[in-house]
């Protein structure tokens, strides 16, 4: 016993001496310590034989996907990984809202939303819809359907059959928009289609900013205006409705544009950019073109109860002002045109104002020009003032002030006071010129010479093809009785001989009129004067000083033949005749001056009014009476026979 527990104290202490106290350690114990020596020896021995094993089963699992992947050898089947599907995450009826620094709030629902897993802070919606109330309580409603909301950003996406209505501003179908719910902006880069009060608009890109009612389109902008039906006035007829150039109320108007600005509280709208608009037919090309309105522009059937209540007619909506600036160009249906720096059409008064270098034309030969253009459809005048030139073909007026009345086709030329700053009024001219003919020297030989007859020299040779040139106060013409009345100290002059009236009337063919009643006036052949007629103190001179004078005259412009009457005098130098008729052939400058018998035994009657009181002259019948100069009529071939005649020495 004592050799084992020795043996023992010297396989367990190794040679350390026992402590003191300590128990004795039998042989026993020494069995568990065998034991587990043996399971360390075990592993060690199989991970000798494991762990070589393993590394070669890598190797070659290794290589065999590599020769799998370039196609050689069998493949490994691939290695399902769980993933967490999108649809798994589907939230039913989900809201949104939010309130802004304002005072106002947005709130957006949808059917269904998913998250979307790579941008945590976006949603995706299916069957939006949505409000946006700024702060005064005007509304925005939104449908969509689908689209996606950024939470973080406010934004939100929309596609597909958009609808955006507004209590005072809009319906708008939209393809794509983006809004801004904090900022109450809708904007859209797609074709839209726009339905307001006015009208409808359609665009390529759009910009919507609800809280100051101000919508901006661009490209390709499309707009349609319709006016208010009204009853028709009466004076409502096809003319009078020709009266204006553009901007009829009755009418809708057209517009397309490259740009579109509308401000709701200022009630403009502003086009931009190659702006075309039409209306009846008429077409105006500028710029830039302004249109001011009155009324709500929301429709009708999608705006609150209230704002329905408080318009129920969306119609209520109608364009007051059109403002054209830059270039500014006018073209009707019947070919007239109109060009101007400046164009205002007032649609609710029915007048409009053209300012800057006017010209109007008509056809290929009618022009109009001046500073300025009133147009009255109520009136149914054109009223052009400044330096006024018109012209037919060759004839040629010029003044200050042309007023043409569409309807009785009348038209007046006058050169007053307080125009081009002139404080005196001045005076108008026309040129006209006589359609080429052939000399009629003999065409009135035997009716208008006559045996009792004075025949004087040539004196009042012209050109029978000679323009006249007529100055007075004022031109009044009827395109209808086919007359040009001047009035006020009249001068006509064709060629050497000139002739000085109160008043004379020129008759003619073909149209002076500077508008149409519908008729294509581009067709209308150009005035051509027939004959002339003077009376009040006539006057007809030759340069040499050979003069006539009467109570009236006639020019017959066709033979180039003129005819005085009435208390006819005839004066050639010192020479003076007197008689009742002269008869000037212009073609041979020949004057012959005779004396008609009366009628009666009584007194003879004048039809004339020389001194302009109104009232024909009344004349006892005379003796026709000359007073000549042998000196100066030596060249004279004299008929007295029935004369009495004085010579002096």
């Amino acid at each position: 016993m004592a050799s084992m527990a020795a043996t023992g104290n010297s396989d367990i202490t190794r040679g350390r001496e026992r402590a003191t106290g300590s128990s004795i350690v039998i042989a026993g114990d020494r069995a568990q310590s065998r034991s587990a020596a043996h399971r360390h020896s075990k592993r060690v021995r199989l991970l000798k034989i494991a762990l070589p094993l393993t590394a070669v089963a890598t190797t070659v699992l290794a290589a065999m996907n590599i020769l799998g992947n370039a196609g050689v050898g069998p493949t490994l089947p691939p290695i399902e990984i769980p993933k967490i599907v999108a649809d798994n995450l589907k939230m039913h009826n989900p809201h949104y809202q939010g309130f802004n620094a304002d005072g106002g709030h947005y709130w957006v629902k949808a059917e269904t939303a998913q998250q979307d897993l790579k941008t945590l802070t976006a949603v995706h919606l299916e069957h939006i819809t949505g409000e946006l109330t700024d702060a005064k309580k005007q509304k925005t409603n939104l449908v969509a359907a689908r689209g996606l909301f950024d939470n973080k950003s406010n934004i939100l996406e929309l596609f597909d059959s958009i609808d955006v209505t507004g209590d005072g501003g809009l319906n708008a179908k939209l393809t794509r928009a983006t809004v801004r719910t904090k900022e109450n902006i809708i904007t859209s880069d797609q074709p839209s289609t726009i339905t307001m009060g006015a009208g409808q608009i359609t665009s390529n890109q759009l910009t919507i900013r609800q809280k100051t009612k101000e919508y901006t389109f661009l490209d390709n902008v499309r707009t349609h205006m319709q006016p208010k039906k009204t009853a028709p006035a009466p004076s409502d007829s096809g003319q009078a409705q020709a009266a204006l150039p553009f901007g009829n109320s009755n009418e809708p108007v057209d517009v397309a544009a490259n740009r579109l600005d509308i401000d709701d509280v200022k009630k403009t709208a502003i086009y931009s950019g190659q702006v075309v608009a039409t209306q009846a037919g008429a077409t105006m090309t500028a710029p830039e073109m302004t249109v001011t309105y009155e009324g709500a522009v929301a429709p009708a059937g999608k705006a609150s109860a209230k704002s329905t209540t408080e318009s129920s007619d969306s119609s209520d909506t109608k364009v007051k002002l059109i403002v054209a600036r830059e270039s500014v160009a006018l073209k009707q249906p019947n070919g007239e045109m109109a060009t101007s720096r400046t164009a205002t059409f007032d649609t609710v008064a029915n007048k409009a104002v053209l300012e800057g270098d006017v010209i109007l034309t008509q056809g290929d030969d009618r022009r109009a020009v001046g500073d300025r253009v009133d147009y009255d459809q109520a009136a149914q005048t054109m009223v052009l003032t400044g330096p006024v030139v018109v012209t037919e073909g060759a004839n040629v007026l010029k003044g200050r002030r042309l007023v043409y009345n569409r309807a009785t086709q009348k038209m007046q030329l006058s050169a007053p006071a307080n125009i081009m700053g002139s404080a005196t009024a001045g005076r108008i001219t026309a040129h006209f010129v006589k359609p080429s003919s052939k000399s009629a020297a003999n065409q009135s030989s035997d009716e208008e010479t006559s045996e009792d007859g004075i025949p004087f020299g040539a004196a009042f040779k012209t050109d029978a093809n000679a323009p006249y040139d007529v100055v007075a106060d004022r031109l009044d013409v009827d395109d209808n009785a086919k007359t040009a009345v001047f009035t006020g100290g009249v001068s006509a002059v064709q060629g050497n001989v000139t002739m000085h009236s109160q008043e004379m009337t020129a008759f003619y063919t073909g149209s002076a009129g500077m508008g149409s009643t519908g008729d294509d006036s581009s067709s209308a052949a150009p005035a051509a004067l027939t004959h002339l007629t003077a009376k009040k103190k006539v006057v007809v001179s030759a340069k040499d000083g050979q003069t006539a004078t009467g109570d009236w005259a006639e020019v017959d412009v066709k033979k180039n033949l003129t005819t005085m009457g009435g208390s006819v005098v005839l004066t050639q130098g010192k020479n003076i005749v007197h008689g009742t008729k002269l008869v000037i052939d212009m073609n041979t400058g020949e004057a012959t001056i005779k004396t008609e018998p009366p009628k009666s035994n009584g007194p003879m009657v004048s039809s004339s009014d020389s001194d302009g009181d109104g009232n024909g002259e009344i004349f006892k019948a005379e003796r026709p009476s000359a007073v000549f100069y042998p000196g100066q009529l030596k060249k004279s071939k004299i008929q007295a026979d029935g004369w009495q005649v004085r010579t002096s020495p």
